[in-house]
């Protein structure tokens, strides 16, 4: 089996290395790695180093990882020697650069050569959910694994400075370095939502929080019938939105609210309004909240808040168990 692969391989790091380790998969016969030329580099960014220095690189790189046989070529256009060559077998291609493997197919096709099987590789993340990529590393974001090497900028969309600090808790608790502020946003959902009204806030609030920003994060909470127990949960919504456009969601604790709350709420007044009339406590959701009170100050909202904003990381924490690839294709597919 011969196995073909392409890239500028400018400053490598784990996503380079992650394209190489499935190119190398099975101990194929020969692995052909297509290297673009310095002119061919240029065409797509400002900086790059030389073909010299990206070669010699890759090669310690291989041999570092006993990874062989391989052959570096440079190519000077998108699809290098792999349209052309009969003898090869596997193309291997990050999974943002699938449709042009699946071009390159259609144009083997048309020369007469049978199709490649193409081998898709999950795009390697960093911490603020972008790729890790050569051109990030070189302007100081990220480093070669990916950690970030300047401060995150978190836009949490709210005003509730307990939203505010429950986000900036949870991402110092996960080491991410970060610069969290508020900005009022509009939800597009009722005052008091109910049922997937909750969900649609959270994320209203985090796309709209974005901007130029590296997280938006929004944070709704609203009612959620149970057929089962004939009442209604309080449940907080989380939504975080990198500028990939990916969406994380994730939600707190559930509680059931005093009749005379929910009977209130359902009169037309918000939870906040129906607690503080129930309690006599003023703005009670910029303070303990209702669950403060409801539970004597065992929990108060501060802690409800960052379990929602937690629950929303888990597939950003826990990236490599949660990234989505294209799947393969079978040799012979078009």
């Amino acid at each position: 089996m011969r196995v073909v692969l392409g890239g500028t391989f400018d400053i490598l790091h784990e996503g380079h290395e992650a394209l190489l380790r499935a190119a190398f998969e099975g101990r194929p016969a020969e692995v052909l790695i297509g290297l673009t030329t310095d002119r061919f580099a240029r065409e797509s960014r400002t900086r790059v180093n030389s073909y010299g220095v990206r070669e010699r690189n890759l090669k310690r790189l291989l041999a570092a990882r006993r990874w062989r046989p391989a052959r570096i070529e440079p190519i000077d256009e998108a699809y290098g020697p792999a349209d052309d060559l009969p003898d090869l077998d596997v193309l291997v291609v990050s999974a943002e650069r699938h449709a042009v493997a699946v071009a390159l197919n259609g144009a083997r096709t048309a020369h007469g050569l049978r199709p490649l099987e193409i081998r898709a590789v999950p795009m390697v993340l960093a911490q603020d959910g972008l790729p890790i990529a050569s051109r990030r590393i070189r302007a100081g974001l990220i480093d070669r694994t990916g950690r970030r090497l300047k401060p995150l900028r978190v836009s949490v969309g709210t005003d509730n400075p307990v939203k505010v600090r429950a986000a900036r808790r949870v991402f110092q608790a996960l080491s991410l370095p970060a610069r969290v502020r508020a900005v009022r946003v509009r939800t597009e959902v009722p005052e008091q939502p109910f049922g997937d009204e909750a969900l649609q806030g959270a994320v209203n609030r985090a796309k709209a929080a974005l901007g130029n920003g590296d997280f938006g994060v929004g944070i709704e909470a609203g009612l959620v019938w149970s057929p089962q127990i004939s009442d209604y949960f309080d449940v907080q919504y989380c939504a975080v939105v990198d500028q990939s456009g990916r969406i994380t969601v994730g939600h707190g604790p559930g509680f059931t609210y005093p009749p005379r709350v929910v009977e209130s709420v359902k009169a037309g007044r918000t939870v906040e309004d129906a607690m503080a009339r129930l309690t006599g406590i003023r703005g009670i959701g910029f303070k303990q909240g209702a669950i403060g009170y409801l539970t004597g100050r065992r929990l108060d909202r501060d802690r409800l808040t960052e379990s929602a904003v937690l629950m929303a990381m888990v597939p950003r924490i826990r990236r490599e168990l949660y990234s989505r690839g294209v799947p393969r294709e079978p040799s012979g597919s078009g």
